[in-house]
């Protein structure tokens, strides 16, 4: 199990080593390919786990695999981690990192979830829409769920809006379920 306060302090520590330099940009890009490789990659993140291998051979895989595409600071961060031996925080540090990031440039993450994909005019009027309401950048994204049948579930910070067929059929079956008409006799 993460433990998120060590995953946010070092976040906090290399996000100031980022904004000391001016290389957020940079950083934040090399963030977003570690977490994407933690996700898709269940290998990478066993290699990183596994006591058995030693710390030196995990630099090297991390030498061979991000080497010549990351930052210099990323690299020797991500290399400092390795040798203090907290090698199984990398993805929750990402993790915490790019929240950091998102924070500090005011961008809001929304999740849209439809039955279908959506075009691009509604996309981007419903980023519109909550640019207005909440005063920051959005980022949108898009989760298919064929259960929803149709309409449309929007969540941002801790706000969910349902307009899905779904919550409207389960509300219609609440109400059947209700006996209006008991027998008291």
């Amino acid at each position: 199990m993460q433990d998120t306060r060590i995953d946010k302090r070092y976040a906090k520590a290399l996000f100031e080593i980022a904004l000391e330099h001016n290389l957020q940009e940079e950083v934040y890009a090399d963030m977003n390919t570690i977490r994407k490789v933690c996700v898709s990659n269940r290998d990478f993140v066993h290699v990183l786990f596994s006591p058995i291998i030693k710390s030196e051979k995990k630099t090297a895989i991390i030498n061979e695999l991000f080497g010549k595409e990351f930052n210099a600071v990323t690299l020797e961060y991500l290399k400092i981690i390795i040798r203090k031996r907290r090698e199984e925080f990398i993805s929750g540090i990402a993790e915490a990192f790019i929240e950091l990031y998102k924070e500090h440039k005011g961008i809001k993450t929304a999740y849209l979830k439809t039955a279908m994909p959506v075009d691009a005019t509604l996309r981007n009027r419903i980023i519109e829409m909550l640019r207005t309401q909440t005063g920051c950048e959005i980022e949108l994204v898009e989760i298919i769920k064929k259960d929803l049948i149709g309409g449309f579930v929007l969540s941002i910070d801790d706000k969910q809006y349902d307009a899905s067929l779904l919550k409207q059929v389960k509300e219609l079956h609440k109400d059947f379920d209700v006996n209006l008409y008991i027998k008291g006799f």
